[in-house]
């Protein structure tokens, strides 16, 4: 067996694009760092998923605008770099393939290859006296300061239905949509992947049933990308258009097998006391992944929640019970389950900068970086303005991340972008007043896509539709905020101040305005006021407080 010589500050388990985009940060800031690859070749997971190798993050290629930063708004694919590495120079297709993205990402890790060790298969990772000690199943060994754990949900989840190992799985499955001509198909779950694979099937199968306990859930009424999708739904189609496929709300009780032949009993969620007992040439298991916690000794192994899916963690994405292990990548979705899309590329790139800033500061015993903004309510609506009509990290992670400014004494001024709200919440500085930045989505009611609305610069209900929202912090209570008016191009700058001529509205009606206004002036209006009541008036310094 092998012993290690250096103690590394962060040894990084898994090089999928979570592991790529904190060590590109670490590379920067001159940490000293590993990443254990248990395949051969970096990003092993999404070498195989998802199996059909259409992803259903968006590469917005033409957007009409200059920004880098606001770009990637709309490019859900790309990691954060400075070197102009994007996506969009590996794929033009607005849903692109899998393969692409592996070309992209072994782009990205290049400059990271003499700290990747590739066959590296993580048996265990334990506290040692200088922070962890991890070993390989070749006998390798690391220590590390920190660790941070990337490797995603690799696990098949088990809903607890008897027999469910009869069935095949998402993971295993064979994709050849001929094998399933003329046959009766199951598929368990109400997800993208169940969802994906029945639109696989349409042309071959006889019929096909997806089910699962709970209805569906649509992204474009929730917001959630992990909902199901639009490019996914296709098969609804056919089942309200009375094509032999069906969408079933049942929880299945049993499966069993007879030869080839499949029979399963489930308990009809949307028909109280009711079963169904139904026959099937295949069924194929999409019900999710969960993280895999065996790699911990026992006295360090994190609990689980949501399902036992994923880790308990902090809003540092710490484990709550382990100083210094650390969690990046898909499993960050703990803090933020099902709400917003740490769960995804475009949402967790942002959320592992703020990662890395957070493990540098303590390594070094540095502050978290910051910039300083003026307090008078020209240059601080200003800055507002500029952020939320252009940040990238606080307009994907809707009301999960944050921008701060402090507006008291010797920190009045100082300004954190980007940081999770959960963290800002609890952390020790957060005293006296800050103002906290989000934008969020509001209410759509029963009909996300018919939302009636009067539209009033001042005394209206929050919008429905995603809008910046200011709150002021004091002493960790909320003691006054402000829902600004929504924005079609989610743009709130004047026009002159835009890219080039990005954009599509003019003006708006404001009833309390007395007609049609340009939406710019009513942003500027609501964030003066507010501004004003937190003593932050035209023309004048905002005094520090004694």
């Amino acid at each position: 067996m092998s012993q290690p010589t250096d103690i590394q500050d962060v040894c990084i388990i898994g090089s999928g694009p979570a592991g790529l985009q904190a060590a590109y940060y670490f590379a920067k800031k001159g940490l000293s760092f590993t990443i254990l690859e248990r395949s051969d070749k970096i990003s092993a997971f999404l070498r195989n998923f998802p199996r059909h190798r259409t992803f259903i993050s968006i590469n917005k290629v033409h957007t009409g605008l200059n920004n880098p930063e606001t770009r990637l708004r709309h490019d859900w694919n790309s990691l954060l770099n400075d070197e102009g590495v994007l996506f969009k120079d590996w794929s033009r297709k607005y849903f692109p393939s899998a393969d692409d993205f592996i070309s992209y990402a072994e782009t990205f890790a290049k400059p990271l290859a003499d700290h990747i060790i590739c066959n590296s298969d993580v048996q265990r990772i334990e506290k040692s006296d200088t922070g962890f000690l991890i070993t390989c199943a070749d006998g390798a060994t690391h220590r590390a300061a920190n660790v941070i754990v990337a490797t995603g949900v690799s696990q098949a989840w088990d809903p607890g239905i008897k027999g469910f190992e009869l069935a095949a799985n998402y993971t295993e499955f064979k994709t050849d949509p001929a094998l399933y001509e003329n046959k009766r198909v199951l598929i368990l779950g109400k997800g993208n992947s169940a969802f994906e694979t029945a639109d696989s099937l349409v042309e071959h199968a006889a019929s096909i049933h997806v089910m699962s306990p709970n209805p569906i859930k649509f992204a474009w009424q929730t917001h959630f990308v992990g909902n199901l999708r639009a490019v996914n739904n296709n098969f609804l189609d056919t089942y309200q258009l009375k094509s032999q496929n069906a969408v079933i709300d049942a929880k299945a009780l049993e499966i069993t097998k007879d030869g080839d032949v499949y029979t399963v009993r489930a308990a009809m969620t949307a028909a109280e006391g009711h079963e169904i007992v139904l026959t099937y040439d295949h069924v194929i298991a999409c019900t999710g992944f969960q993280f895999d916690n065996s790699i911990f000794a026992p006295d360090i192994q994190p609990a689980l929640r949501h399902f036992d899916k994923f880790p308990v963690m902090t809003g540092e994405w710490e484990s709550e019970n382990v100083k210094g292990l650390f969690f990046a990548g898909t499993i960050m979705q703990s803090c933020d389950y099902k709400k917003t899309m740490s769960g995804f590329i475009h949402g967790f790139r942002h959320n592992v900068k703020s990662l890395a800033d957070l493990i540098v500061a303590r390594v070094r015993g540095t502050d978290y970086p910051t910039s300083h903004t003026p307090l008078t309510a020209t240059a601080l609506g200003d800055s507002i303005i500029h952020r939320i009509s252009t940040a990238s990290g606080i307009f994907l992670q809707p009301g999960f991340m944050a921008d701060l400014v402090f507006l008291d004494g010797d920190e009045a001024g100082k300004t954190y972008h980007d940081v999770p709200v959960s963290w800002a919440q609890n952390a020790p500085f957060t005293t006296g007043r800050f103002l906290q930045i989000t934008l969020e989505y509001g209410d759509f009611g029963a009909d996300a896509l018919h939302v009636k609305r009067q539209n009033n610069v001042f005394g209206k209900e929050p919008d429905a539709f995603i809008h910046p929202v200011i709150r002021l912090i004091h002493d960790g209570q909320v003691v006054d905020e402000m829902h600004m008016a929504d924005h079609l191009d989610a743009d709130w700058r004047p026009r002159e101040t835009r890219d080039g001529d990005q954009g599509t509205v003019l003006q708006m009606t404001f009833a309390d305005a007395g007609g049609t206004v340009d939406p710019a002036d009513v942003a500027r209006r609501q964030l003066d006021a507010f501004l004003a009541r937190v003593g932050i008036a035209k023309g004048q310094q905002q005094a520090a407080a004694e």
